[in-house]
């Protein structure tokens, strides 16, 4: 990989315009299956039954995470207004950090995209919230 990067590293380009979704979808395909979610707290974590509690829990210790990158860095953190491009709200923001050739996270935009349930024999898990 590094020698890729030395050799195309100037023609490359990477712009997120939401991590959680990046990741999950595109690097954890398989925590978008309800069995592997299950799996991931039982097996992984050990945690069992997995609750709303539980899943609150990790959804707040994730936002505390965000939080603190984001102040630690300066980086602006806002909720989304509804009826709002996320694109065209933001891009102020881009255009800055392009006229000053830096590149990195420059703003974090957070909404309430209601997740799916998830249902296994054993538990009854409500919606989650997630924050992209």
């Amino acid at each position: 990989m590094e020698t890729f990067a030395k050799l195309f590293g100037s023609l490359l380009a990477l712009v997120y315009h939401c991590f959680d979704r990046m990741v999950i979808l595109g690097h954890l395909p398989l925590l978008t299956r309800p069995e592997n979610i299950v799996h991931f707290f039982r097996d992984i974590h050990h945690v069992n039954p997995i609750s709303k509690e539980v899943l609150r829990q990790r959804t707040d210790d994730y936002h505390r995470w965000v939080e603190a990158f984001a102040k630690k860095r300066q980086i602006p953190l806002e909720w989304s207004e509804k009826g709002v491009r996320k694109e065209d709200y933001i891009r102020p923001h881009l255009r800055r950090m392009e006229r000053r050739n830096q590149f990195g996270v420059y703003f974090i935009l957070k909404s309430n995209t209601q997740l799916e349930a998830i249902a296994d024999r054993h538990s009854l898990v409500g919606s989650v919230a997630s924050p992209c």
